[in-house]
């Protein structure tokens, strides 16, 4: 028995040790995009796939700094701007601008690892999300 909770006990610590609290020290790197999930409604299929395989291809690079380069197969030229971590809410924005466009994205940090970053951002009143994971390069 007791070797069970020793087992049990070391699990935990292990579990707890992957997780990494949000910071702009964790979040600082080159983050490539890996997994994409979308609730949002009414969206044409073709339109979601188009979107899926452009995220899929992104690339974010989130500077010590605090300046911001996105870019993906599509926009090869990419976004340049800068972003915030707000630690008290566990909220990643993003500002940028890409030709004449000025965007600013902002998620939850839903979960962080030292190689993993899962991020969500609630779209409309109804509830439904996009989540991105990004893995670390």
């Amino acid at each position: 028995m007791n070797k069970n909770i020793f087992a049990f006990a070391l699990m935990i610590v292990v579990f707890v040790s992957c997780k990494t609290a949000p910071s702009k020290e964790s979040i600082t790197g080159v983050w490539k995009a890996k997994e994409f999930e979308s609730t949002i409604q009414g969206v044409p299929e073709e339109y979601m796939e188009a979107g899926k395989k452009e995220f899929l291809s992104s690339v974010y690079t989130l500077n010590e700094d605090l300046s911001l380069v996105m870019h993906s197969d599509y926009f090869k030229s990419g976004a340049k701007g800068h972003w915030e971590f707000d630690s008290a809410i566990n909220e990643l924005a993003l500002y940028y601008e890409m030709d004449t466009i000025k965007g600013v994205e902002k998620y939850d940090v839903v979960k962080l690892t030292s190689n993993s970053m899962t991020l969500k951002q609630q779209m409309l009143e109804d509830g439904s999300y996009v989540q991105i994971t990004l893995e670390k390069e």
